[in-house]
């Protein structure tokens, strides 16, 4: 998760604005006031939402763990774990842990010194305030040893919190989850019996058992158990694609050891240190030698088709592969098609496989895309460019100032952002969604972009996660997830720990049932996707 993006309040909310890059970015300092014995809780002098009181004990203010954090980021993410006393908060991208039991606190993933103690009262969380400036500054904000004040005659206090924000000339449209969805239908009711459930594709499931010796199954999409694996002779099982199935061994054994079908019946051995997933017919195959390693491809009845004499290559798509041809596997990297046959000469750094007819390539003078003939259709020159998705790709300027969209000849769609200096940007191409930080790094300056234009980070959010229609979604009441549709809407009730992506129809889903002496068991299924009748 990452921290999102601050809208620039107006300026009689603010206690000032320092300028930092241009007119794009700001800091600014909210004013946080809290009197004891009451409910009085302002940021900015406007009063928060807080349906307890705040109070002393020990000398240190009490201050609910909720307000505060959604004060200072209304996204903030909250799960309240009542069995164990345990929050988890996210900021962001970076998380906290309070944990009342143990009088702990880590943020950021680093623990910190602890004044006073944490507390639970009238079913809230309650943090002393002391506390809170080395929370926020782990989390980026800025604060100094003047941040806080505090009026013991008044009995009330001070605290000052900067971020940077960026200015807009309008706010942006945010993606609200609203309803309650409707119960899950069940491939695979959560259950105990299995440890984990990999939704391996082409209808398959595995599922594994770790008590039992690593029991293995594969199962199909109508739940109909294939092929079992007695306990202790498949430590792991792999889909390989062609209705194939790689089997490692025993622990330890880092190398395949024989491939079977869905039925689990042997088909051949596996004589190689590592093999990918079948793709055209044909599956990527490595082997260890003194000095590295070679690669060559395999057909799916085990037959070496392409012999190992590659220092390094990719799949098969769309008729092609790029290997390398240098001894160590860096450079010189070119195309081959299913015989074998060099179709395009090897003279770059890095290639990618082909996708919608051009293949991403890299060579000294940038990144760029060349067709089936080997022609530089978008010439090597940008910093970095995405596949194309959809006709379009993102590309990004050699000095990482601008950020643009691009057609399939090289031609500019948009410029989505200039920068007067370089920008951290980071791609996600299951979305095919942008995200670009300012070099600083600070909290609120994050941007998230589609092809088309910015979007909002409650958008973004959304929208990253989705696949065949839905994303899941955390349910900040609960903290249990669900899955929304790309308007918001909640599909799938929020039931669940944990929530993976939907693939061909269906999503593992995770369940972590609490026990008395604080363990927790964990109930693993498989639901189906509603939008897919």
């Amino acid at each position: 998760m990452k921290k999102g993006i601050c809208i620039l309040l107006s300026s009689a909310l603010l206690m000032g604005t320092v300028p930092v890059y241009g007119n794009d970015v700001e800091q600014v300092t909210h004013t946080y006031r809290a009197e004891v014995g009451t409910k009085n809780f302002y940021k900015d002098d406007v009063l928060q939402t807080l349906d307890t009181e705040i109070y002393l004990k020990d000398g240190y203010m009490m201050l609910p763990v909720r307000t505060f954090f959604t004060a200072v980021d209304e996204n903030a993410q909250i799960i309240w774990d009542r069995e164990k006393q345990v929050a988890t908060v996210w900021m962001g991208q970076y998380p906290i842990r309070l944990d009342v039991p143990q009088n702990e606190i880590a943020a950021a993933s680093v623990n910190i010194n602890v004044s006073g103690k944490l507390e639970v009262k009238e079913g809230r969380l309650f943090v002393p305030l002391r506390n809170w400036q080395e929370i926020l500054k782990r989390c980026n904000y800025e604060m100094d040893e003047d941040s806080i004040v505090w009026d013991s005659e008044k009995g009330e206090a001070i605290v000052k919190v900067s971020e940077y924000v960026i200015n807009r000339e309008q706010e942006l449209v945010k993606t609200e989850i609203t309803g309650k969805g409707e119960t899950p239908v069940y491939l695979v009711e959560p259950t105990e019996a299995y440890d984990f459930i990999w939704n391996a594709g082409d209808g398959y499931f595995i599922a594994e058992n770790y008590s039992d010796e690593n029991d293995q199954k594969i199962f199909d999409s109508t739940g109909k158990v294939l092929a079992t694996f007695a306990p202790g002779t498949a430590h792991h099982v792999g889909y390989l694609g062609e209705n194939r199935f790689c089997v490692y061994e025993y622990e330890g054994k880092e190398r395949p050891a024989y491939v079977v079908d869905a039925k689990g019946n042997k088909l051949f051995s596996a004589d190689y240190d590592q093999i990918w997933s079948y793709a055209e017919g044909l599956a990527l195959v490595r082997e260890k030698t003194e000095n590295g390693y070679r690669y060559g491809y395999i057909d799916t009845e085990g037959n070496l088709q392409i012999p190992m004499k590659y220092g390094s290559a990719r799949s098969f798509s769309e008729g092609l592969a790029p290997v390398s041809m240098s001894e160590s596997g860096i450079g010189q990297y070119g195309f081959i098609d299913t015989k074998g046959n060099v179709v395009i000469e090897p003279k770059y750094r890095s290639a990618d496989p082909f996708r919608e007819g051009l293949a991403h390539v890299q060579a000294i003078s940038g990144e760029g895309f060349i067709n089936h003939q080997g022609e530089e259709v978008v010439p090597p020159q940008y910093g970095f460019v995405s596949n194309f998705q959809n006709g379009t790709a993102f590309a990004v300027t050699k000095d990482q100032k601008q950020i643009l969209v691009i057609d399939k000849t090289g031609k500019e769609v948009r410029k989505l952002l200039e920068s007067t200096d370089a920008l951290s940007y980071f791609y996600f191409p299951e979305s095919d969604l942008m995200e670009v930080d300012y070099p600083q790094g600070y909290q609120g300056t994050g941007r998230y972009y589609d092809k088309n234009e910015e979007i909002s980070r409650e958008t973004y959010e959304l929208r990253s996660g989705f696949s065949e229609g839905l994303s899941a979604v955390l349910d900040k009441e609960t903290g249990k997830y669900g899955y929304a549709d790309e308007q918001g809407n909640v599909v799938v009730s929020p039931l669940f720990d944990e929530a993976e992506r939907f693939s061909n129809g269906y999503a593992v889903v995770k369940q972590m049932i609490p026990n008395e002496n604080g363990t927790r068991n964990v109930k693993v299924g498989v639901i189906k996707n509603p939008l897919m009748k």
